[in-house]
């Protein structure tokens, strides 16, 4: 049996396991965002889709959901692929995070996040959760809580 990798997929089943329309599947492919990687469109032959291909569909689309735009996820793929010419596919390479004005990339480092809609202006991350249980483990080793009324 193929792997996931090695598998083609019709854009009937990518409509399905992406939730685009066909039209939206169709444009997409005719302005060059995402074309299907395996076999193009060319005279009457069908689009045929790879595993790495319905990721880039599926992290485009989840980014539509959140609230932005077809021109700023473009606008996001275009500025990393130029500053960040390792990352070949980055809708299917790194993590994205969004507060549906912006979209924000995760580096190497795990601390430090790139706004990429506002052209390398880092973000840092701050793990609330491990901040969380570092203070009640400080506090445990400290001495006991204090109650008021």
């Amino acid at each position: 049996m193929k792997s996931d990798a090695a598998k083609g997929y019709r854009a009937g089943l990518v409509l399905k396991v992406v939730g685009l329309s066909y039209n939206q599947l169709k444009y997409w492919d005719k302005i060059g965002f995402i074309k299907p990687s395996l076999k193009s469109v060319k005279g009457g032959s069908r689009r045929l889709y790879s595993f790495v291909d319905l990721i880039r569909l599926n992290t485009a689309k989840s980014l539509l959901d959140s609230g932005i735009s077809l021109q700023k996820i473009r606008r996001s793929v275009a500025y990393l692929k130029k500053h960040e010419p390792e990352i070949e596919e980055p809708l299917s390479q790194l993590k994205f995070l969004t507060n549906g004005k912006s979209v924000f990339a995760l580096t190497r480092d795990p601390k430090k996040v790139i706004d990429v809609l506002d052209r390398s202006q880092l973000v840092w991350s701050v793990a609330i959760g491990k901040i969380s249980r570092d203070t009640k483990d400080k506090v445990r080793e400290n001495g006991k809580e204090t109650s008021f009324s």
